[in-house]
């Protein structure tokens, strides 16, 4: 006899690393992950050749854009958080996207990828961290927290 679920959590997540936030307008494009698997609601730079982009990990790396978590797709040798090497990922270049911030982040302010640590979260502290170009938090929120990200406004 098959195992019946009777556990059910009352509260579920409001949302997950690299969830598009809302339904206005953004723009999304896909790439292929070149060297190491990629999180979502993770910062990325181009790869080598056109259509292939790797995780940002360094203050003088050019942002590409957000990994961005798409429920719907089933994944090629993934783990449940990660996009392995050779497998097309979604990059938010504009729009409003879930992220965790390393720090108390405020709303309204500049974003950029904590590079020490090598976990890809956000701050709104420039010292030593990647800028991440027109990008505002869009909400606040405590370290640790998931909070809206709005890149290329």
């Amino acid at each position: 006899m098959p195992a019946l679920q009777t556990n059910y959590d009352d509260k579920l997540p409001v949302a997950f690393e690299g969830m598009v936030v809302n339904t206005e307008p953004h723009v999304i494009i896909s790439r292929e992950v070149q060297t190491a698997a990629i999180g979502f609601g993770k910062a990325v730079k181009q790869g080598t050749a056109d259509r292939q982009v790797q995780a940002a990990t360094a203050a003088a790396d050019v942002f590409r854009g957000i990994t961005v978590r798409d429920q719907s797709t089933r994944l090629n040798g993934s783990t449940a958080d990660q996009v392995p090497v050779g497998d097309t990922i979604a990059i938010m270049v504009q729009g409003v996207v879930w992220v965790r911030a390393v720090e108390p982040v405020v709303a309204g302010a500049a974003a950029f990828m904590q590079v020490a640590g090598g976990l890809g979260q956000f701050s709104d502290i420039s010292t030593s961290n990647l800028a991440i170009p027109r990008a505002i938090f869009d909400s606040s929120g405590a370290a640790g927290e998931l909070v809206k990200l709005r890149i290329g406004d």
